[in-house]
């Protein structure tokens, strides 16, 4: 593997550090927050920023500016007889938000975030145009949530989760996530899908491009509990990510060197 090893990024906790950049200050969501609209006037409205305006400019910065394109994007087309949920590593602030949202042309994609998203004055509003679904620790919202994965996957729509949670720019290989976020294709006996995006060299310029493929469907096994399954598909997601990246992630940008709490 080529390495480009005047950027290097010292890490402490491969789990849990986190190298965004964002330094928001998370605001709890309020009690009454919107998961699913009623109103016709928001469905127009959200349809026309996601479809006429958001798409097209996805798809210009994917390309141009991420450097991004699609492995074996046909595997998917099974998803849309189901519904399903997809898993990604977790390695851009851009491409993660705007890759998953072009796997369909015309059907949306819902990307599970993190409150602190939502925390960004001023686009709360649009983020729920463009299908964002903040998690939450309070109880009222958790069966909201619920009840919204359900509703959008019941309506054979795509779900977006990185379970790895913190995004580590440019990394070439999977970080360790447990089967929380998993529990949800076995409780709604839904297939999932492994997004694994890989970094390699381009012949110009110094930002590698990103090839992204596709691994699955796998689904829940009848015999087993939600906890099991849940361990199940994490399983078998994380190998198939990992067997991705260990074959087509052949280019670092970003050299990561984990450190001691006495070096830092």
């Amino acid at each position: 593997m080529k390495k480009n090893k005047k950027r290097i990024q010292y890490y402490k906790d491969l789990k849990n550090d986190d190298f965004s950049g964002t330094n928001i200050k998370v605001k709890s969501l309020p009690e009454n927050y919107k998961y699913i609209h009623k109103i016709p006037f928001w469905f127009l409205i959200a349809n026309f920023v996601y479809f006429v305006i958001a798409k097209p400019l996805f798809w210009f910065i994917t390309k141009f500016i991420c450097h991004q394109k699609y492995a074996n994007k046909k595997l998917m087309k099974q998803a849309k007889k189901t519904g399903a949920i997809l898993y990604g590593n977790h390695t851009t602030l851009l491409a993660d938000a705007f890759v998953p949202n072009l796997v369909f042309s015309f059907r949306r994609n819902y990307i599970v975030v993190s409150p602190e998203t939502l925390s960004i004055k001023g686009i709360k509003t649009l983020l729920g145009y463009l299908g964002a679904m903040p998690l939450t620790e309070k109880i009222s919202l958790k069966k909201k949530f619920l009840k919204a994965l359900e509703k959008h996957l019941d309506k054979k729509k795509l779900i977006t989760i990185y379970p790895e949670a913190h995004i580590w720019p440019y990394y070439t290989k999977i970080r360790p996530f447990d089967d929380t976020s998993f529990k949800y294709a076995a409780l709604f006996d839904k297939p999932v899908f492994a997004l694994t995006n890989c970094y390699q060299k381009r012949k110009f310029g110094k930002r590698p491009k990103i090839i992204t493929y596709f691994d699955g469907p796998f689904y829940p096994k009848p015999e087993l509990n939600t906890k099991d399954n849940a361990s199940y598909l994490r399983d078998l997601v994380y190998k198939a990510m990992v067997d991705r990246a260990e074959k087509y992630s052949t280019y670092s940008y970003i050299e990561y060197v984990q450190i001691s709490d006495d070096e830092a």
